[in-house]
């Protein structure tokens, strides 16, 4: 299966890439930001056959999917054509079990990685290309308090978040959504009890909490690269070097997850048109350089 599912996402990016303006390699980038003072420490190019598992992991027992109508599906994740792949699909007739069907997952499949190793303050950077459909393509940090469970359900702590980028290769059918070529970016505090998906104790309400940036051109035609400057002090978007997005950094002090997936967003965008499915968001590479000790 897992070999299938490589041999169709490699077709989808060859097909992808043909419709382009040009084919792969795409032109470099506008640009970048990295600070001058700090140094390289991750950094995967998606170069292989196959998701390094010892880095990443593309499962997460909590977080399986959202009741708004989707799974996450192993399958829908590859590396190929040098690129992190995340698939979105419609559902197999297989994956509708009684177990999916209840929990909401009952129409989409998409895909989820996260780095398995947390980390804190420095620049986080990729260069990546969104789906042509109307799927949330996302590159975000994420602390669920995983690996606290004596905090993450009981009253008193946060679950924190945040949304480097997120972006639609195409409206849906929400009207006036203003999804359309706007590159969000966004911070969450959500109040423990907390699991993935589910917001039991509710959401704190952080000042300028999210900016939206319009952009000129649509997020699934090229690369483009995004970058995040996480600091004691502050929070800096950049979209090709540009800083598009900025606020004080008033709680985000705890390591994080490195995450990124695709996600139908019924609620904000509406849903994508089946025969914009399936499509595939591509990551080219992902770093990450942290302040010199």
């Amino acid at each position: 299966m897992i070999a299938a599912a490589t041999a169709l996402v490699a077709a989808l990016l060859a097909a992808e890439a043909g419709a382009a303006s040009e084919p792969r390699p795409f032109a470099a980038p506008s640009g970048s930001f990295v600070p001058a003072s700090y140094r390289l420490a991750f950094s995967d190019e998606f170069e292989g056959a196959a998701l390094d598992e010892s880095v990443w992991t593309d499962w997460v027992a909590s977080f399986q999917g959202r009741s708004t109508g989707f799974l996450f599906a192993r399958d829908n994740v590859a590396v190929t054509n040098g690129c992190l792949a995340l698939t979105a699909r419609l559902m197999r007739e297989g994956e509708k079990t009684v177990e999916n069907v209840r929990r909401g997952f009952d129409k989409y499949a998409t895909a989820y990685v996260r780095r398995r190793e947390k980390s804190l303050y420095g620049y986080y950077e990729c260069r990546a290309r969104s789906m042509r459909a109307c799927v949330c393509n996302a590159f975000w940090l994420y602390d669920p308090l995983s690996d606290m469970p004596e905090r993450k359900f009981r009253p008193g702590d946060f679950s924190e978040e945040i949304d480097i980028f997120e972006v639609f290769g195409k409206t849906g059918t929400v009207a006036d959504s203003g999804c359309g070529r706007v590159c969000f970016t966004t911070v969450h505090r959500l109040r423990t009890p907390y699991l993935e998906g589910i917001v039991n104790g509710g959401v704190e309400q952080l000042p300028e909490k999210s900016g939206k940036t319009a952009v000129d051109f649509d997020f699934w035609t090229d690369f483009h690269v995004y970058g995040f400057h996480w600091t004691e002090e502050t929070l800096s978007w950049y979209v090709d070097g540009k800083k598009v997005f900025s606020r004080p950094n008033d709680f985000f002090h705890r390591p994080m997850h490195v995450t990124f997936d695709c996600e139908i967003m019924r609620d904000w965008a509406g849903e994508p048109d089946a025969a914009d499915l399936p499509a595939t968001y591509c990551i080219d590479y992902f770093r990450y350089w942290a302040p010199r000790q």
